[in-house]
């Protein structure tokens, strides 16, 4: 079954978006958009109108050369906080939520020289969200654990196999803590397994092809453990690395990704109960989806046009009929391209015979 989208929708935002998340900021269940302008040094706000289109939200101001965006609610009051990798700051701006949309002025964490991507999740079970970093110019990972009121730690570093940008947390083997993949410039993704009280192990490499941007993760092969998927921008694949429930994994398969395949995001996006993969093509200003066939392969990319150079991507049902949408940044156009999925959903479980009787 293959999967269908409207045309694009484009929404003009700063110079230079860069990263982006989808999330609820209002408090009101629909998806929201927050983007990081990287030539205007702010975060753009887009707010869904729940029928899959957007109103300008406004910007606010963040540091220097902002590259990614993660959202939580980093002070525990229920509302919608920001957390800005701003890379030639030497910082991350915390925003916090108004709930309404709005940020107050960003605080500046002090981390390493040049952090390029971030990831927020609960590194100790604890119920306060920690945060993780990469940096482009040094071989370590940034760990800051939160204090719950919107404080966080000094910065702890562990060491990688070479700098970094793509980054994920999730549990990758089944024991209810948070552990780290991480994309790294010698083309291995690097696994630290979290130990449930914020620190990690040392870090493991694993091959996972040639010229690694980013990642993402998930069951692509139904049993129950998580793998990854990684795009490879030079030979112009996506790696999938099915794991093995115990934090290890096996080595990569290689798919046809379309050409400069960068940002990735995973979801099942034509409603078969097995999960897809849409990836941005930089190099033909297309978005790639491939679907999974549900034992860790894929079939052959279909593609969807966008705007110029297509960098990151996020999904999520902006306009409530259950199925997933994409939201994708076109950096040297300024805009946010909107993808609304129209794919018609799976009729299940329809029997043309009686096995009863009739009386």
């Amino acid at each position: 079954m293959n999967v269908s989208f409207e045309p694009t929708v484009f929404y003009m935002v700063d110079d230079g978006p860069y990263g982006i998340v989808a999330t609820d900021l209002t408090g009101s269940g629909i998806i929201d958009l927050a983007i990081v302008c990287n030539q205007n040094d702010n975060v753009a706000i887009l707010l869904g109108n729940g029928d899959g289109t957007f109103r300008d939200g406004g910007t606010f101001p963040v540091g220097a050369n902002p590259t990614a965006v993660t959202a939580a609610d980093f002070n525990r009051d229920g509302k919608m906080d920001l957390a800005v990798t701003d890379s030639n700051s030497s910082d991350v701006a915390v925003l916090f939520g108004n709930g309404d949309g709005t940020f107050q002025p960003a605080i500046a964490l002090a981390v390493s020289s040049n952090p390029i991507n971030i990831v927020s999740a609960d590194f100790r079970n604890i119920g306060n969200m920690d945060l993780a970093i990469t940096d482009v110019s040094n071989n370590i990972i940034g760990v800051l654990l939160g204090n719950g009121d919107g404080t966080f730690n000094n910065m702890v570093t562990y060491p990688i196999s070479a700098p970094a940008d793509g980054i994920i947390a999730t549990d990758f083997n089944g024991d209810h803590k948070i552990d780290l993949a991480v994309a790294c410039g010698d083309n291995q993704i690097n696994i630290l397994l979290g130990n449930g009280d914020g620190t990690f192990m040392n870090a493991v490499p694993y091959p996972a092809g040639s010229g690694l941007c980013y990642i993402t993760a998930n069951d692509f092969n139904g049993d129950g453990k998580i793998d990854l998927a990684a795009t490879n921008y030079v030979s112009d694949e996506v790696a999938i690395l099915l794991g093995n429930g115990d934090g290890t994994f096996q080595s990569p398969t290689f798919f046809s990704a379309g050409v400069g395949p960068f940002g990735i995001v995973s979801e099942d996006f034509n409603g078969d109960g097995k999960m897809d993969l849409a990836v941005t093509n930089v190099d033909n200003n297309k978005v790639a989806i491939l679907l999974g066939n549900g034992d860790g392969t894929f079939q052959e990319e279909q593609f969807f046009p966008v705007n110029n150079y297509p960098i990151k991507i996020d999904s999520g049902d902006f306009n409530g009929d259950g199925k997933m949408d994409l939201a994708v940044i076109d950096f040297f156009d300024d805009d946010v391209g909107i993808l609304l999925n129209k794919t018609p959903k799976p009729v299940r479980g329809i029997s043309f015979f009686n096995t009863g009787s009739i009386s």
